[in-house]
C-alpha cells in the first residue's frame, strides 16, 4: 500500500520533470564546438534572418550560401551583441581561405612574385568579398577599377617606384589596347615567377640580350617577327624601307628594352612612345615626330634620325 502511494506521488513528478528537459533540450538544440561556441540547428533562427545582405549579390561564395559555420564558430549567448560580439573566423586570413583554396597556396609559396595585397591588413579580402558580389571571382568591384583603387598613386616596391597608373590612363591620349581585357591581360593577380607579375618574361633591366625568351609576355598579342627579322615590309611599321628598326634596337647582347621607348600603359604620344628616356639617374627628351609615311627621333642616345616606310 506504501509503495503504491508513493509511485503514484513520484511519477507524475518524473513525467513533468522530463517535458521539462525535452524542452529544454528543444529550445537550445545546439552541438558544442569548445567552450562557450554553440552551433544553432536547423529550426533554430538563421544567420541570414538578420544577414541576408551579405549574400544577396549575383556571385554567391559556396560556403557563404551554404553554410556560415564553414568559416565562422558563433557564440550565441553573446551573439548579436555590439560590434559583432561572440562573431569569429575559424582561422585567419588567409590561412582560412587556404583551407579550401590549397593550389592558390601552393601557387604563392612557389613563386617569385607575390601581389603586395595578399600582405596588406585585410589581405584576400583587399580585392575579394568573402561573401557575396556583382563581379566575377567575388571582386569587390569591376577587375580593373579595382586595381585603380591601389594604383592610383605612386607606389615603392621591392625598392621600385611604381607610376601613378589611375592618373596615367585618365590624361593620357594613347591606351594600350591590352587594358581593355584589364589588367590581367598581361599581369597575374596573386603570384608570379616573373618580374611585375606578369604572365610571361619580360626583362627588368634597360639593356638585356635582344632574344625572343626574354619578352615572352609580348608575344601574347605581337608577332615575334618584329623582333626576329632584319629585313620585313610586314612585321612592323618601325622600318625605313625594309630594314626592320626594332630588330636594330633590340638585337644583339646589349639590346634596349621595350620600355626604354614605349609606355607599357598609356601616353600622349603614338604607339605609346615616351616622352623622355631614361638614362641612369638622368633622362633625354625623344623628340618623336611622327608623320604619315613613317617619323623621326632625336634622343640623346643619337642624333636627329628619320625613317621612311
Amino acid at each position: 500500500m506504501v509503495k503504491s502511494l508513493v509511485f503514484l506521488i513520484v511519477l507524475p513528478i518524473l513525467t513533468i520533470f522530463g517535458f521539462t528537459l525535452q524542452e529544454n533540450a528543444e529550445s537550445v538544440k545546439s552541438q558544442k564546438l569548445g567552450t562557450g561556441f554553440e552551433v544553432q540547428a536547423s529550426e533554430d533562427p538563421t544567420c541570414k534572418d538578420c544577414h541576408a545582405d551579405l549574400v544577396g549579390k549575383k556571385v554567391v561564395h559556396s560556403p557563404a550560401n551554404d553554410d556560415c559555420r564553414s568559416c565562422h564558430l558563433v557564440n550565441i549567448p553573446e551573439h548579436p551583441g555590439k560590434v559583432s560580439t561572440g562573431l569569429f573566423l575559424k582561422e585567419n586570413v588567409p590561412a582560412l581561405c587556404y583551407s579550401c583554396h590549397a593550389e592558390m597556396k601552393m601557387d604563392i609559396d612557389t613563386s617569385r612574385t607575390i601581389h603586395q595585397a595578399l600582405s596588406e591588413s585585410k589581405q584576400c579580402n583587399n580585392c575579394h568579398s568573402p561573401h557575396s558580389s556583382d563581379e566575377k571571382k567575388l571582386l569587390n568591384e569591376n577587375k580593373k577599377e579595382l586595381c585603380l583603387t591601389c594604383h592610383n598613386k605612386e607606389m615603392e616596391i621591392n625598392g621600385k617606384k611604381t607610376k601613378n597608373i589611375s592618373l596615367l590612363i585618365k590624361t593620357s591620349k594613347v591606351i594600350h589596347p591590352a587594358l581593355k581585357g584589364g589588367c590581367t591581360s598581361c599581369h597575374k593577380p596573386h603570384a608570379s615567377s616573373e618580374n611585375y607579375l606578369l604572365i610571361g618574361a619580360f626583362p627588368v633591366d634597360l639593356y638585356v640580350p635582344g632574344n625572343k625568351e626574354n619578352y615572352a609576355v609580348c608575344w601574347e598579342c605581337h608577332d615575334s617577327d618584329l623582333l626576329e627579322l632584319s629585313a620585313t615590309t610586314t612585321a612592323t611599321n618601325f622600318r625605313n624601307g625594309d630594314r626592320n628598326l626594332h630588330n636594330v634596337h633590340l638585337r644583339g647582347a646589349r639590346g634596349r628594352s621595350c620600355v626604354m621607348c614605349h609606355d607599357m600603359h598609356a601616353s600622349n604620344n603614338n604607339y605609346l612612345i615616351l616622352d623622355k628616356i631614361p638614362f641612369g639617374k638622368w633622362s633625354f627628351e625623344l623628340n618623336f615626330a611622327p608623320v604619315d609615311s613613317g617619323g623621326s627621333c632625336s634622343p640623346g642616345c643619337h642624333g636627329f634620325t628619320e625613317y621612311k616606310r
